[in-house]
C-alpha cells in the first residue's frame, strides 16, 4: 500500500486509495498550538482539493514493528470490516504510539496503538463506564474493541472507538465546566485506587481525566466531546480544571488573549 504525507504537516500520512475522505485525519492531530492548527488546516485543505494521490510519497512509520499488511490483518481480526485511511505519528519521535483513522460500515473509527503499559486499558475501562453513565453535557466515544495484537513479533495494545464529528470540531476554550469534577467523581469512583501504605497519602484524591486540555475537550455540533482518557486515574481536587485553564492560552490566538483574560 502506498502512503503519502500531507504538506506542512509531516506527522500526518494517508494512503492513496483514501482519496479526499482522509481529510478527517486532522481530527487526530490534537493541535496544542494555534500556529500548528493553521498548518494542519492548510495541509488537509490541500488534501481535500488534490486528493491523496497528488501528495508526496511517505514511508510507513518505524513503529509499530512489522509491515502494514500484517498490522491491518490483525486489526481486522479484532475489528471486522475496518479500513484505515490515515495515521498521525506522535511529535516525540521515540514515542511508541500511533493513532489511526478509518471507516467501518460507513462510519469513522479511531484506533490507538501503544505499548501494553501505556494506559490504553484504562481508557477502555473509562469509556465502558461512561457508556453506562454518561457525563452530563459531554459526549465521549463509544468503545468498539480493545485488547492486544501481535505484529512483527511484538505485542502491542489497541483501543478502537467511534469518531465524534471528525469534520466539524474545534478546541473548546474557556468552557465553565462548573460540575465537571463532581460529575466525573460520581462516575469514575470505580477506578483502581492506590492500596496499602501509599493509600494514606492519597485519601484526598479524586477521579481525574488527567489531560484536560482544549485539544482533548472539543466543541462539536453535538456539544462538547472529551477524548484521550488513557491518563485517567486519581489526582488532587481541582487539578483537571487548573490544567485546562492554563492550557487554553496555548491554542488561543495571541490577539485574543488580553481580552479573554479580563
Amino acid at each position: 500500500m502506498t502512503w503519502h504525507r500531507l504538506p506542512a504537516a509531516p506527522r500526518m500520512i494517508v494512503h492513496r486509495e483514501s482519496g479526499r475522505s482522509a481529510v478527517v485525519v486532522r481530527s487526530l492531530a490534537g493541535t496544542s498550538d494555534w500556529r500548528r492548527a493553521v498548518l494542519d488546516r492548510f495541509a488537509t485543505g490541500v488534501l481535500g482539493l488534490a486528493g491523496a494521490r497528488a501528495l508526496a510519497p511517505a514511508e510507513w512509520p518505524p513503529w509499530p514493528p512489522g509491515d502494514w499488511y500484517e498490522l491491518e490483518a490483525e486489526l481486522r481480526r479484532h475489528v471486522p470490516g475496518l479500513r484505515i485511511d490515515g495515521a498521525v505519528v506522535p511529535r516525540q519521535r521515540d514515542r511508541t504510539r500511533l493513532s489511526l483513522i478509518g471507516r467501518m460500515a460507513g462510519n469513522h473509527v479511531v484506533v490507538k496503538l501503544g505499548q501494553p503499559q501505556d494506559g490504553l486499558e484504562v481508557e477502555s475501562r473509562v469509556l465502558d463506564e461512561l457508556a453506562r453513565n454518561p457525563l452530563p453535557g459531554i459526549a465521549t466515544p463509544d468503545l468498539l474493541g480493545t485488547g492486544t495484537l501481535t505484529t512483527g513479533g511484538h505485542v502491542i495494545a489497541f483501543v478502537a472507538t467511534t469518531a465524534i464529528a471528525v469534520r466539524h470540531q474545534r478546541p473548546a476554550i474557556d468552557e465553565p465546566l462548573r460540575t465537571f469534577e463532581s460529575d466525573l467523581a460520581e462516575r469514575l469512583h470505580v477506578l483502581p485506587h492506590v492500596t496499602g501504605e501509599e493509600s494514606r497519602r492519597t485519601e484526598d484524591l479524586v477521579p481525574v481525566h488527567g489531560d484536560l486540555t482544549p485539544w482533548n475537550l472539543r466543541r462539536t455540533p453535538r456539544g462538547l466531546a472529551l477524548f484521550d482518557w488513557e491518563s485517567a486515574g486519581w489526582g488532587p481536587p481541582g487539578s483537571d480544571l487548573a490544567l485546562y485553564r492554563r492550557s487554553c492560552d496555548e491554542v488561543r490566538r495571541p490577539w485574543t488573549r488580553q481580552r479573554s483574560s479580563r
